[in-house]
């Protein structure tokens, strides 16, 4: 007999697996555990009665039954250790720093809300902005993926539309239907779509580009029309995704201000200690989390390691410690965990800072960095399709604050026509619309992919000059380039 303490949804997967040979042993014979809303008050040793009785006769049984939980994901015999470690914020910055936010209603105080306040947006209508600024789609390297022989390197490519003769052969409520799901996904709850503004949108070919070989364009079979069918629900599903964000700029941006940040600002955290999760059986993995709370307590400032787990402490981070959990790793840290490519810039941001201190501080310059929340949360732009730029920093000298987002990111999937890597000239439009003399705002991407590997036929100071630095290219360098070119646009400024 084996003893497994399961929950409600991993009880489904298993009844799903089993189906015989099983008693539950819940709130009333059933996988509620009797601590629900409705539930009596608890007898003492009640948990260990709430358990799922597994009964099998093979000596493997228990062992394929484990393999199952981990193949779902789902915990085995153990429990899930819990370890806390206090998240220090600072809350007083010594400067008034400034952050981009949407204005304050007079009538209750609350930021202006897209979703709550702004006009309802219905998909149909097609935007002066969305025939200049068109959704693209490319084909071509799909087509060549799905064709076993290829079809080699394309000398000139079609470039098509989708006409009436063509859209005769599209599913109509499966667009709708595929519409509605992505609306879903993203949270556009405020979005109106309906099967008439479809048939407008896909009447209208001013507001895409897409290159597709003609010769797909007359489907001779089923798997023609199949292809016709999802090159209309990619089209649609971008043109949502442009519309929204461009709706939701053209009600945000002119309620866009500059303010004080302050200890309940949203992108500040709420809570008052990290939790590290692991598996009750990893004992290795829980020891070195402890060794690893203890060398953080002491406050040391180098980088600390247990395993799969990377910490720092760094002052000028307006919380701290910050982690890092090696992708695959047994350890769950909440509220956040950065990624490879941002604790790694983080650890070269603090080596530079240190390196540098004796100058910043002779130049009466001060920094501060945050890491930028994400959706909802965070400072967000619309004008680069909600670009949510994962720091912050602060660079203040005397009165003059340059505020610089920072995204290290990756960019196999983006183009030298991204939003994301354009947003650098974006930027500086918000920064005249805001119209303050001592705020001047910047934006770079930090690429993690190295410069030979994208191919974008644009040499990489001609990259640098649109403010992408690569930190796996020229690490020792990367850090000093930004601050180089922060300081020129000081000197710009001044002049």
């Amino acid at each position: 007999m084996g003893l497994m303490h399961v929950g409600r949804s991993e009880g489904t997967q298993i009844i799903q697996l089993f189906g015989r040979g099983i008693r539950l042993k819940g709130y009333n014979w059933s996988l509620k555990r009797s601590g629900h809303t409705n539930a009596p008050a608890r007898p003492p040793f009640i948990e260990e009665l709430e358990t799922l009785n597994v009964f099998g006769i093979e000596a493997d049984f228990m062992e394929r039954f484990r393999d199952f939980l981990k193949e779902e994901g789902l915990p085995g015999n153990e429990r899930r250790h819990t370890i806390t470690i206090p998240l220090n914020v600072t809350y007083d910055f010594g400067k008034k720093l400034k952050i981009i936010r949407p204005k304050r209603k007079a009538t209750d105080g609350t930021e202006y809300d897209f979703q709550k306040d702004a006009p309802v947006p219905s998909l149909g209508d097609v935007p002066e902005y969305l025939t200049h600024n068109t959704v693209v789609a490319d084909w071509y390297p799909r087509i060549q993926a799905m064709t076993s022989h290829g079809i080699g390197e394309i000398a000139q490519k079609d470039k098509v539309t989708l006409r009436p003769e063509h859209l005769a052969f599209l599913d109509y409520d499966a667009l709708f239907f595929e519409l509605e799901q992505f609306k879903r996904e993203k949270g556009w709850h405020n979005l109106i779509i309906s099967k008439a503004g479809i048939h407008s949108l896909l009447a209208d070919t001013t507001w895409y580009t897409l290159y597709l070989p003609t010769a797909r364009l007359h489907p001779s079979g089923y798997d023609g029309v199949i292809l016709l069918q999802q090159v209309a629900t990619e089209l649609l599903r971008r043109y949502c995704d442009r519309y929204y964000n461009y709706c939701k700029r053209e009600y945000i941006e002119p309620r866009l201000e500059l303010r004080e940040l302050t200890p309940d600002d949203d992108n500040m955290p709420l809570e008052e200690y990290y939790q590290l999760i692991v598996d009750g059986d990893e004992q290795q993995v829980i020891l070195g989390i402890q060794q690893l709370k203890q060398e953080i307590e002491q406050n040391k400032t180098h980088l600390i390691r247990a395993g799969d787990l990377h910490a720092l402490n760094f002052k000028t981070h307006l919380f701290q410690p910050l982690f890092h959990v090696r992708r695959g790793g047994k350890i769950t840290v909440l509220p956040v965990a950065l990624n490879e490519s941002e604790f790694e810039f983080i650890s070269d941001l603090k080596h530079w800072c240190e390196i540098h201190q004796p100058r910043l501080e002779a130049e009466g310059t001060e920094l501060f960095l945050l890491r930028n929340m994400s959706r909802g949360k965070g400072v967000g732009f619309f004008e680069a399709g909600n670009f949510h730029p994962d720091f912050i920093l602060w660079m203040l000298t005397g009165d003059q604050q340059f505020i610089t987002f920072i995204e290290p990111h990756g960019l196999l999937h983006e183009g030298p026509g991204s939003e994301k890597v354009l947003f650098y000239q974006r930027i500086k439009e918000i920064e005249q619309r805001l119209g303050d003399p001592d705020v001047i705002l910047n934006s770079f991407i930090v690429s993690w992919t190295r410069y030979s590997d994208l191919r974008w036929n644009i040499s990489q100071q001609g990259l640098e000059d649109k403010y992408v630095l690569f930190m796996n290219d020229d690490q020792d360098r990367y850090i000093d380039k930004l601050f180089e070119r922060l300081r020129a646009s000081r000197q710009a400024t001044t002049a």
